[in-house]
């Protein structure tokens, strides 16, 4: 059974100017272990923070990882100066690759194959040149992409390890995205990506069918069958009134006096306003406070005060005061009375003339208005084309609505056939699926002692399911944190190892420390790792581990793997991996 895709061999980290000790790889199992270097001392003691995940960091990184998602980008510039490039070689199948990346160039990656330099303006180009070098005899729609195949790979430390298909942090909610599992599995990533996009159209539609079905509706105060008795009823009234307007139009009276009506509705429109300017007007004066009279006596008072200290200033006599002020009173009175009068005349010529003009109207009116439909051609209209735009407004929602649902209908129905035929995927596969199965129970058994696991893959089809296709994976005591992570060791070494699984797997693993376990799963899983080593030779299985967790058991001898012989990198809190203390910014 051939290889389906090429192994990728990791072969060496190194750097520019020393910043890190270079790490060189080799078939098997590789160690990369956090130790103590000084038991008096507190600080001697520690193995945590020594940098053997900051080194898969940096490993991780040159296999064209996101920078600004990488610790790499908190290391500060004087520890790690941007133009510093770190180096990853590797085989993948036949060829000898290079590739080269600096943080202050981190979108610009250089990638040596055999020799041949390529730079690399994006890191996506970069990506799929890789994609395209691994999986060379197959096309883009049967494969992951490369960062995505590396999910699987090289599990994010803060997915914490708590279940087979989250690779990623957990605090940011990415969406399971099965493709590189149901690719090793043997079953068509195509038809994933087809029915993905067909719950994407359904979620289109759905958005749409609910916008327009709140516009209908009213949100929601309306029921749909309640729309349409209404439209029916808006669709007669409309058909009525443009029947009751055709007769009126083919009534031979109509052209001769369609001018007259117009213009006397027009005449009439500004009657009716200027009446009612001039109501508004009248209204105002009549509304305004009368002149103020001033008391005789109380003007001869001001006269006596003015004329004792001014003397002979004062030549007018008191009479000739009080005559000045009637006289003022008078005229203001004049005035007001003499406005309101001209605004009352005025209102009741306007009345006549409305009167008049009115009557005229309605004599001509009745020439050609026999069915009492019509009382006024101007509101008519009015009325007939309002109701013309909330029927057309209407019918227009209406028409969405029932496209949108028989869309939907559609998809659904496109959906389950879709998700029939990967059923049926599934059902051939029914034997590679079994012999993965039993691989799993092997390895369970090899660490638990028993056989009480399972693992499931079934299409689900639910409305709101987002997924469509359910992995699951059950092991004895699962569901505490410990376990949880065994399950994880067990699920990506039955991927590396089953036959089936084994030839779309690139066959090598990073595993950054999985094993916060009991130390009797971790003494079986060590050992498992040592029986595997003797049984393969063409994988890779890279693992960083704290040495104090297995001090006791190495001193037992329970532990069957020679660690000192696959360590390939030791780090301490004297001997850092980029061998100095610093701050994370």
């Amino acid at each position: 059974m051939g290889q389906k895709i090429k192994r990728v061999r990791i072969n060496k980290l190194s750097s520019e100017g020393d910043l890190f000790e270079e790490i060189v790889f080799h078939d098997g199992i590789n160690l990369i272990l956090g130790e103590k270097f000084d038991e008096n001392t507190t600080r001697g003691r520690k193995t945590n923070g020594v940098g053997k995940s900051m080194s898969i960091e940096f490993l991780n990184f040159c296999l064209l990882s996101d920078y600004d998602k990488s610790r790499i980008a908190k290391v500060p510039d004087e520890i790690l100066d941007p133009m510093t490039n770190i180096m990853l070689d590797l085989s993948v199948g036949e060829d000898s690759v290079q590739i080269k990346r600096c943080v202050g160039k981190q979108d610009k990656p250089i990638i040596i194959r055999n020799g041949k330099e390529t730079e690399f303006n994006k890191l996506d180009d970069a990506r799929n040149y890789i994609t395209e070098l691994i999986f060379e005899d197959l096309s883009a729609n049967q494969i992951p992409s490369f960062r995505n195949l590396l999910s699987v790979l090289i599990r994010d430390e803060k997915s914490e390890f708590s279940d087979i298909l989250k690779c990623h942090d957990i605090t940011k909610r990415i969406p399971d995205d099965l493709t590189t599992h149901l690719f090793m599995l043997g079953l068509s990533v195509e038809k994933y990506r087809i029915v993905l996009s067909t719950i994407k159209d359904i979620e289109k539609n759905q958005a749409a069918l609910t916008k327009v079905k709140a516009d209908l509706t009213e949100n929601g105060n309306k029921k749909i069958p309640d729309v349409r008795a209404e439209m029916n009823a808006l669709e007669a009234e409309v058909k009525e009134l443009e029947m009751a307007l055709d007769a009126f139009k083919s009534n031979n009276a109509f052209e001769s006096i369609e001018g007259e009506l117009a213009e006397i509705e027009e005449i009439l429109d500004q009657l009716r306003i200027k009446q009612k300017a001039y109501r508004r007007e009248l209204a105002k004066i009549k509304q305004m406070p009368k002149p103020e009279s001033v008391n005789d006596d109380e003007i001869e008072l001001v006269y006596n005060q003015f004329k004792e200290n001014l003397g002979e200033a004062i030549v007018k006599s008191l009479n000739e005061v009080i005559g000045f002020k009637n006289r003022v009173e008078e005229f203001q009175r004049v005035l007001v009375n003499k406005k309101a009068r001209e605004l009352e005349e005025r209102i009741a010529d306007i009345s006549t003339q409305i009167r008049t003009l009115d009557d005229k109207y309605s004599e001509k009116l009745k020439i050609i208005d026999t069915k009492g439909i019509l009382k006024n051609l101007k509101a008519s209209l009015r009325v007939y084309e309002a109701k013309k735009d909330e029927v057309s407004r209407t019918q227009h929602f209406y028409a969405q609505y029932e496209e949108y649902d028989r869309q939907k209908k559609r998809l659904s129905l496109l959906k389950s056939q879709e998700l029939i035929d990967i059923d049926n995927d599934i059902e051939m596969l029914s034997q590679e699926l079994k012999s993965f199965m039993n691989t799993i129970l092997a390895i369970h058994e090899s660490i638990m002692g028993n056989r009480e696991c399972s693992f499931d893959i079934k299409t689900k089809n639910t409305s709101k399911g987002k997924t469509p296709i359910e992995m699951s994976m059950r092991i004895y005591d699962d569901g505490s944190h410990s376990v949880d992570r065994t399950k994880v060791f067990i699920y990506d070494m039955a991927l590396m190892f089953n036959e089936y699984t084994r030839i779309r797997h690139p066959l090598f693993l990073i595993h950054d420390n999985i094993f916060d376990v009991d130390q009797d799963t971790l003494v079986q899983c060590l050992n498992y790792l040592a029986k595997q080593e003797e049984l393969y030779s063409d994988f890779q299985y890279i693992l960083t581990l704290n040495r104090d967790k297995i001090e006791n058991e190495e001193r037992l001898k329970l532990i069957n793997l020679d660690v000192d012989n696959h360590q390939v990198a030791s780090f301490t809190k004297k001997k850092k991996f980029l061998q100095c203390d610093y701050q994370e910014r």
